[in-house]
């Protein structure tokens, strides 16, 4: 809850992509507010350590980034995902979709994998992505309670909230301890679930 005139910080990413205050303004009215933060474990553990392991493989490392290309990279987007095929950033460095130069769906991908012997695999969310659905913290819970104590364990270090972050943190989208969260399905309170919103593991592109 944010009472009226309460001086809050307006926040915007600078080059880097942090969080800095731009300004400040005051509320003119008491809120209360539930949303979820940003999603920055994409950067922070998928594309900047990539981008550093390819430079070090590339002999780039503490030199200057010539301006042709000198790497090719593959990434792994199906053909469901085609709207995310985005040219690269860099100059030294193109980029290239092999499974939709090949029209492979994610099914085609699961179908092959199923013809190989090879076991489907997970989705490669964290543990604590606020972005899971209540069925994969039913299962987590349920199925792997190593994994819930971590999650739950997180979700209560967080709570005191981030840095750039004004009131407390969860990480259910209930605004509740992960731990206390109703994780029913839809069907069991009489809903229908219309607007799913789990992390699928494929961002980072």
């Amino acid at each position: 809850m944010t009472p009226a005139g309460t001086e809050v910080s307006v926040l915007d990413e600078n080059e880097d992509g942090d969080l800095v205050e731009v300004s400040i303004r005051r509320t003119a009215t008491e809120t209360i507010s539930i949303g979820m933060i940003r999603r920055q474990c994409t950067g922070d553990f998928k594309i900047v350590p990539i981008r550093r392991k390819v430079r070090e493989l590339a002999g780039l490392t503490r030199r200057r980034s010539p301006k042709h290309p000198v790497v090719e990279q593959w990434l792994g987007i199906s053909l469901d995902e085609v709207v995310r095929m985005k040219p690269s950033r860099e100059a030294w460095q193109v980029n290239r979709w092999p499974l939709i130069e090949r029209r492979m769906t994610r099914h085609d991908c699961l179908r092959w994998l199923d013809r190989q012997g090879y076991p489907r695999p997970p989705k490669s969310a964290c543990i604590g992505c606020p972005f899971h659905s209540d069925a994969v913290w039913r299962t987590m819970r349920d199925e792997n309670p190593e994994a819930w104590f971590d999650a739950v364990a997180v979700d209560r270090a967080i709570h005191t909230g981030l840095r750039g972050i004004r009131g407390e943190v969860y990480l259910h989208r209930s605004a509740v301890p992960l731990d206390e969260a109703d994780l029913s399905t839809a069907a069991d309170r009489g809903q229908f679930g219309l607007w799913p919103n789990e992390c699928e593991g494929m961002c980072g592109v």
